[in-house]
């Protein structure tokens, strides 16, 4: 059985060294006509200005490549490569249109026993798009920061817009041109030149455009922060029968940035102005901040909240003697009632400290005679208190001549009869 198996092997490689040597033979000896394609044989291209010149442009990422079909003696053929031929496709005065255009090649130098005729039809495919030239705004991807107590006010970029300049197809892609870049810890104004990164709406990279100009100047804005408190600005009074307890105003400060010469003159920002007559109750109230032009409110707040505290006054009953004031001499005067409530209200604070020593209640007699009158006392309140009621609101008073006999007192008459002498 292995003496068998050595037998095959042994056959096989006599049949192999035979058969190439056949081949050789017809090769160098024979050396036959033969017929070949050689692949992926690249194509020049020339005079691409043409290209341009009718509004078009190449697209990118294709490698224009043909077949070509030679012929000649075998051992010429068979050792034939891409890289022996040098095909040129001039672009020059050829009528070309967006999309697929073949146009025609010529091949320059090939291998001198090689017959590159049957190729002569052959054209190359080159794709091309419609040329666009777009105007596109700049956009900040440039990080900085500012040091402590400063403020990045605002980053802008000269020139603020560019062209973008290519393929249709690449150029309807971008949606903004990046500037990058970045600074960190700054306490003045900064400048810096950068490249644009053309970007699509999701903020990826566009290749194959071209960006004029590709930099630009950027500018970082830096201006001074500090903080200061923010001021309830009111007008009016509250209502009558209300009491102001307390206002507060949230947050209770701000911080503002700007350059340094307005900067220095604002120490606080005020409330639009509120009208204290309209409140009846606690109340928030949302009101707009005056904030001065050229100041930035670093926290973009341009609110706050205002909380007004109110109470309804409280009332007090007093009971009080009456004064009486310019009874003549010589004249009584009795009344309906010597004394009178008087109800009273006010902030409870004020409210507290009234008692009836410091109220007055008075009735004025000055000039009146004898008779019957119907008079309203007049009521004396300390400061910040109100009257609400008196009881009773009229008094009657009766005013009499001390001298004055009342009827059926006078003294009896002598008789003159009687004081008669007999």
């Amino acid at each position: 059985m292995a003496k068998q198996k050595g037998s095959d092997i042994l056959l096989k490689a006599i049949s192999l060294v035979l058969s190439f040597s056949l081949w050789i033979y017809i090769i160098n000896v024979e050396n036959p006509i033969k017929t070949m394609k050689v692949y992926n044989v690249p194509v020049r291209l020339e005079n691409l200005e043409n290209i341009g010149e009718q509004n078009l442009a190449l697209l990118p990422n294709q490698d224009v490549m043909i077949t070509l079909t030679v012929k000649g003696p075998a051992s010429e053929v068979y050792r034939s490569v891409a890289s022996n031929f040098r095909v040129v496709a001039n672009l020059d005065d050829v009528a070309l249109k967006a999309g697929a255009n073949e146009v025609p090649i010529e091949i320059t130098s090939y291998p001198s026993d090689i017959d590159v005729t049957p190729s002569s039809n052959v054209k190359a495919v080159i794709y091309l798009d419609d040329y666009l030239e777009r105007e596109v705004s700049i956009v900040s991807q440039y990080d900085a920061t500012a040091a402590e107590g400063h403020f990045i006010a605002g980053v802008t970029f000269n020139p603020s817009s560019a062209t973008v300049k290519g393929p249709a197809e690449y150029v309807n892609r971008v949606t903004a041109l990046a500037a990058k870049g970045g600074r960190g810890d700054l306490e003045n104004n900064y400048k810096e030149i950068v490249s644009l990164v053309p970007i699509d709406e999701n903020g990826n990279e566009v290749n194959h455009v071209i960006i004029t100009p590709l930099y630009v100047e950027v500018n970082v804005e830096v201006f001074r922060a500090k903080t200061v408190p923010l001021v309830i600005d009111t007008s009016g009074e509250i209502g009558a029968g209300f009491e102001l307890l307390t206002s507060s105003i949230a947050p209770g400060e701000m911080l503002i940035a700007g350059p340094d010469n307005l900067l220095e003159q604002v120490n606080e920002i005020k409330t639009a102005e509120f009208n204290l007559a309209s409140l009846t109750d606690t109340t928030d109230v949302i009101l707009n901040l005056l904030i001065p032009n050229g100041i930035i409110s670093i926290n973009n707040g341009s609110t706050a909240t205002v909380t007004f505290e109110v109470r309804a006054y409280e009332t007090k009953t007093l009971s009080k003697n009456l004064s009486v004031l310019g009874l003549t001499e010589g004249l009584t005067a009795e009344f309906s009632s010597d004394t009178v409530e008087v109800v009273v209200s006010g902030p409870q604070s004020a409210l507290e400290t009234v008692t009836e020593g410091n109220i007055t209640v008075e009735i004025d007699l000055a000039d009146l005679v004898a008779g019957e009158y119907k008079l309203k006392p007049v009521i004396g309140l300390p400061e910040n208190i109100g009257q609400v009621s008196v009881t009773p609101e009229e008094i009657t008073v009766t005013i009499s001549n001390e001298n004055e006999v009342p009827p059926g007192d006078e003294p009896p008459q002598e008789n003159p009869i009687d004081n008669e002498t007999p």
